[in-house]
């Protein structure tokens, strides 16, 4: 299969073949049209159109060739006719004419012609052909993508393709239509078409609702052999002559996640063919980058186009990691990324098909025979976390939510940053990381995707620090949603806008308490025009941080006008803690590799002499101190903290990717404000490793009442690991925790000095072991 171009689909469920699409036979009585080639250029208003006459049958004299250009009502706009030699073989057609006043396609006005072309002999008509188009011009201005002249912010929804009732990707016009209208409600203005060529209804609807499209030609994981090297240029050239003039397809990549085994001169040769066929649109030879996947160190695209698939922390260093200051400016446009998978309830999925699980549900008959064989025993795996389905399906989404709204809102406060693909539309056998679940139904209210996912977007930011550290400067990073009590509170309002420039522009912001009572609020009109095309500094944000006895969530509200009316509003919470001055006395800190250094004045004040003869009233310890069995026994108190392997048994994982957390009711957890599922309090503390369930178990003979208090349930597996757990051990209690209280993955907080859920948290838990 990986020497034919076969995509994604059948990775996704099963290959699909045969006459999957409308075909026609034609018998020409006279004169053939084929090889038609159609080119508009949005900047001169002009349409080139080639074509060649093939001598069939009938007449081959005195034969005439003639283009029409007809508008939306069919109206004729232009018109060019030229004599034909005597055909005695096939005969090249070049016509080109200029539209007075043309329109220009844009997604509010997607302004249609059509070029008609025909060959006649004595006035009567032996052969015509027509094709739609429009005039529209996808480009760059530097780091600044453009459409039309105007800066362009595109958002994409990656398809596969998916219709689990055709098994082909060849939907009716109605289901392409509300396809477009849902992602339209969520602030979407593309499609990524992932792999797959869709049945020419597809590309019509979207030329007629005004819907960017991104064609992704069907290559990946290839495996090249000089059999797919002799039929990729064959196949993408007829692809591509079907296609070319569509106005909705914007972008156009030879394939995706290519390794060393797409060479040079393979990836070349088919850009040149995509480059002579299609005009306006940007190219891009292979989405996700060469260097990305041990493939090209050199690209042929247009863009800059990297999939970034990583926990919240993690991003803005990766994108540091791949931007240089001394390459050539250009756009990124995340070819796909920012997933979250979610739960699936089966119970509502047999009943929307009858009382049955649909037949791809745990299907075996794919490459990806984990995740199906994972689908089969979901129903007893899930059953041991004792939530209902309805349940984890909510608050997983609620999380989803929160990982895309933060990702984005870290892509649209940087420069450069063109658009996105979200990986994905729907719900399919091997992911439940879409914005539309198996239904067709949104998982989250539109109107709160739009406020981070629109032309016009309020992002949030900080200043920054940096600190001096064992003989160095080093960043210092600050937690941008987890304040102390007291502490002053600086934050940015970053407004990034693509468009026309907007007049009269301002910004106003108000913090509230959970009643709804103003703590803080301010407005700043933005001197002369709001221009696109990059983010700005809007306003800041300061405030202090109110003194609280237990730790509370705030809202921040931000909304811009321009003309007086509302363009955008956002919202974020934000958490405030009790301060934690000084740490108990009586804390032993065990730590012979020296791992709890982050854990700064606490680690400061701690005793690190590990005796027995005299022991500590709370133990935090990074690894298993001889003895502890004993200590426990008679009643001592431990946290053992865990960042690696070992010694507990664990297992390296992501903490928000294609992860449910579990928030169990606990004297811990009660003292951290949450609305039941994983939000941005935990971003400092998010870790790469989880515990195994037994872990307590295995390392302390005769450990009892084991009670997990923050778990993890991945998304695709149902395994289930913690994060956080409590056992008893005699008249000892003892927790283990692979949370990361100093932070350190990533852009957190690298001290525990800086992160101030983590030093609540812990605080917390050191109350807790001493009750």
């Amino acid at each position: 299969m990986r020497e034919s171009l076969a995509g994604f689909l059948p990775d996704v469920c099963l290959p699909f073949g045969g006459v999957w699409q409308p075909a026609r036979l034609v018998a020409h009585a006279g004169p053939a049209l084929s090889d038609v080639h159609l080119a508009a250029d949005a900047d001169a208003g002009t349409v080139r159109v080639r074509a060649q006459v093939n001598p069939t049958a009938g007449p081959t004299q005195q034969l005439t060739a003639t283009l029409d250009i007809l508008d939306a009502d069919d109206q004729r706009v232009a018109t060019a006719s030229e004599p034909i030699p005597a055909l005695d073989g096939p005969h090249a057609l070049d016509l080109t004419l200029e539209v007075p006043a043309a329109q220009r396609w844009t997604p509010g006005a997607p302004a249609l012609y059509t070029a008609a072309l025909r060959v006649t002999h004595g006035g009567q008509p032996l052969a015509t052909t027509a094709r739609r188009f429009g005039f529209r011009r996808l480009h760059r201005e530097g780091d600044i993508l453009c459409f039309n002249g105007t800066p362009v912010c595109l958002r994409g929804l990656l398809s596969w393709g998916w219709y689990p009732d055709l098994l082909c990707p060849a939907p009716d016009a109605d289901t392409v239509r509300d396809e477009f209208r849902r992602a339209r409600a969520m602030g979407f203005n593309m499609v990524k078409l992932c792999l797959f060529v869709p049945s020419p209804t597809y590309f019509e609807v979207a030329d007629e609702e005004g819907m960017y499209l991104w064609l992704e030609l069907p290559m990946w994981l290839p495996q090249v052999t000089p059999t797919l090297r002799a039929q990729a240029p064959v196949e993408y050239a007829d692809i591509l002559a079907r296609v070319h003039h569509h106005p909705s397809i914007v972008i156009y990549s030879l394939g995706c996640e290519l390794d060393r085994t797409a060479d040079a001169g393979f990836l070349g040769r088919l850009d040149d063919i995509a480059r002579a066929a299609v005009s306006g649109a940007l190219l891009c030879d292979n989405s996700g980058s060469g260097e990305a996947y041990g493939g090209l160190s050199f690209d042929f695209a247009d863009f800059s186009d990297y999939h970034l698939y990583c926990d919240l922390h993690e991003f803005d260093p990766l994108v540091d990691n791949f931007r240089r200051d001394w390459q050539a400016p250009r756009p990124w446009i995340f070819g796909e990324f920012c997933d979250s998978d979610d739960y699936r309830d089966p119970e509502e999925l047999a009943q929307a098909h009858g009382g049955a699980l649909p037949w791809w549900f745990g299907w075996d008959g794919d490459i990806l025979r984990p995740i199906r064989e994972a689908q089969r025993v979901q129903l007893a795996r899930a059953a041991e976390v004792g939530r209902p389905h309805q349940a984890l399906q909510h608050i997983s989404r609620q999380k989803s939510h929160i990982v895309r709204k933060t990702i984005l809102e870290k892509v649209r406060r940087r420069a450069g940053m063109g658009g996105y693909v979200i990986t994905s539309f729907r719900d399919t056998p091997i992911a439940t990381s879409s914005l539309f679940d198996d239904l067709g139904r949104a998982k989250n209210p539109p109107e709160a995707v739009r406020a981070f996912n629109a032309d016009t977007v309020l992002a949030l930011d900080q200043g920054r620090l940096r600190i001096w550290f064992r003989g160095g400067d080093r960043p210092r990073r600050r937690d941008l949603f987890n304040h102390a009590a007291g502490d002053p509170v600086n934050l940015r309002l970053i407004v990034a806008h693509a468009g026309p420039p907007l007049h009269g522009v301002s910004v106003g912001w108000r913090v509230t308490d959970a009643a709804g009572n103003a703590l803080a609020a301010g407005e700043r009109a933005l001197p002369g025009e709001l221009a696109g095309g990059r983010p700005v500094e809007a306003t800041p944000v300061h405030f202090t941080a109110p003194p609280v006895a237990q730790a509370v969530a705030l809202t921040l509200e931000a909304w811009l006008s321009a003309g007086g009316a509302t363009v955008t509003a956002n919202r974020w919470t934000l958490w405030v803690y009790p301060r934690v001055e000084v740490w108990p006395e009586g804390i032993g800190l065990y730590d012979p590799a020296g791992c709890l250094d982050r854990l700064a004045d606490l680690a400061d004040a701690a005793t690190r002499i590990w005796d027995l003869a005299q022991p500590p009233r709370w133990l935090i310890a990074a690894g298993l101190p001889p003895g502890l069995a004993e200590y426990l026994r008679g009643g001592g108190r431990a946290l053992l903290l865990q960042t690696g392997p070992g010694p507990l048994a664990a297992e390296a994982c992501p903490f928000w990717r294609e992860a449910i957390m579990l928030i169990e009711p606990h004297p811990v957890t009660d003292a951290l404000p949450h609305a039941g599922f994983a939000d941005l309090q935990f971003y400092s503390l998010a870790t790469d490793w989880a515990l195994a369930p037994d872990a307590l178990e295995k390392a302390l003979l005769g450990v009892e009442a084991v009670t997990p208090v923050l778990h993890r349930l991945d998304a695709r597996q149902f395994t289930r690991l913690h994060w956080l757990v409590e056992a008893r051990l005699g008249a000892g209690r003892v927790m283990a925790a692979t949370l990361r209280f100093q932070g350190g993955l990533g852009d957190q907080p690298a001290s525990l000095r800086d992160s101030p859920a983590g030093r609540h948290l812990l605080r917390c838990i050191l109350d807790h072991l001493s009750a």
